[in-house]
């Protein structure tokens, strides 16, 4: 299986999914009017990842995202957790901006939706 790499847009985040490392990287901003589309792409590949995944790390690096995002990236962090029924481990790091209390709240919001925790890392 590949990884897979989508470089980062005024509209959409990049993407560097890590078959090797088994690390996940989200980061940037997400609020384009085709974000369903974009996510197909990304769900997809997880759907393959998850059937032999190896212990991962989901690194989210985000601006900003929208409504829309905000419910796909649940959908994807719920998928994640899977690899944890192949007795993988999982890690989910949400990295953040001094001062950036939506991040902090989302992360929350998500780890308690999510009934698993989200490490919340100040960026320096």
């Amino acid at each position: 299986m590949n990884s897979l790499i989508i470089a980062e847009t005024l509209e959409t985040p990049g993407i560097d999914f890590n078959t090797e490392t088994g690390v996940l990287k989200i980061s940037g901003r997400a609020y384009s009017s085709d974000i369903t589309i974009f996510y197909k792409n990304l769900s997809i590949w997880l759907d393959e990842y998850t059937n032999e995944p190896k212990d991962t790390t989901v690194e989210l690096y985000l601006d900003y995202y929208n409504s829309v995002f905000h419910k796909l990236l649940f959908n994807f962090l719920k998928k994640c957790k899977t690899v944890l029924e192949k007795d993988k481990t999982l890690v989910i790091k949400w990295f953040y901006n001094d001062g950036d209390e939506d991040s902090i709240d989302a992360s929350v919001s998500y780890s308690k939706s999510l009934d698993f925790p989200i490490e919340k890392i100040e960026l320096e």
